[in-house]
């Protein structure tokens, strides 16, 4: 049966243990999800999809109990977890056998004089985690003056010439993308016009629970309603979903934090 979205964001720590100069990070109360939670959460969403993103806000590798968080979603409920990390903590989860996809925002490296160390410790982290059959996908989606070097190391260490191409080998990729701006109803951008896979492909879930259209809902501003209290069928009939749904199929954003977001401009030009 065809579930109704390709993909669930759920955030399980709005903890991070960078600061990166670009992502906005958030401004909620910094807490993980309990585990008791969690087994509460996952089987309202099972009629609903059959992938988890561990992401939204955070970095999912803080988590106390991330192994267990892991494996219970996918023995005890057969979902199939995808996780993206900025890779400082990979050796928590380099012996975990139930990651089905694992991006890495190489992006996030602190300075130049660790690449070296940085890559290291995530390339023998992704040799194991790709002989168990995770899927490996490598993230610069910010340029920056350390992005050609990652490359030339990447090259390197797989024995390739990228060329522009995003497969390594098979089940590793390299995933290049140009800069966008983060939504915020306090940013310079402004466009009435565009559409949105939020409430068509996916929905997010904050670590509180609260239910947001899309995964750069960060902060939560256009929340739906809470998993915890509220029947997400339900949520989903709201005028206010409906409402947003009609609109981005009219390529129209009738909410005023999606008119202040350009990543759909992003994705119209990386297809032109």
């Amino acid at each position: 049966m065809k579930k109704r979205f390709k993909k669930i964001y759920l955030e399980i720590t709005n903890i991070c243990n960078l600061k990166c100069n670009f992502c906005p990070g958030n401004n909620r109360l910094k807490q993980e999800m309990p585990l008791e939670t969690f087994k509460t959460i996952l089987p309202k969403l099972k009629d609903y999809t059959d992938y988890l993103y561990f992401h939204l806000m955070g970095e999912p590798l803080v988590h106390s109990h991330i192994n267990e968080f892991i494996n219970t979603a996918t023995t005890n409920f057969n979902f199939k977890v995808n996780i993206t990390s900025n890779g400082y903590l990979i050796k928590k989860i380099e012996d975990n056998p139930y990651i089905h996809q694992l991006n890495i925002s190489l992006q996030a490296i602190k300075n130049d004089e660790e690449i070296d160390n940085y890559l290291k410790n995530i390339f023998v982290a992704v040799d194991k985690l790709h002989k168990q059959g995770t899927i490996i996908v490598y993230r610069l989606w910010n340029e920056q003056a350390s992005s050609n070097k990652i490359v030339e190391k990447l090259e390197k260490h797989y024995k390739i010439k990228l060329n522009g191409d995003n497969k390594i080998q098979d089940g590793i990729y390299l995933d290049c993308e140009i800069p966008f701006i983060w939504p915020d109803l306090n940013n310079t951008y402004y466009n009435e016009e565009g559409s949105c896979m939020g409430l068509r492909s996916h929905i997010g879930i904050l670590v509180n629970g609260n239910i947001v259209p899309c995964c750069l809902d960060y902060n939560g501003t256009i929340t739906l309603g809470n998993i915890l209290n509220d029947d997400i069928d339900t949520i989903l009939r709201d005028k206010r979903v409906k409402n947003m749904q009609e609109n981005f199929l009219n390529n129209k954003k009738c909410e005023e934090f999606c008119r202040h977001c350009n990543f759909y401009d992003r994705i119209k030009s990386t297809k032109n």
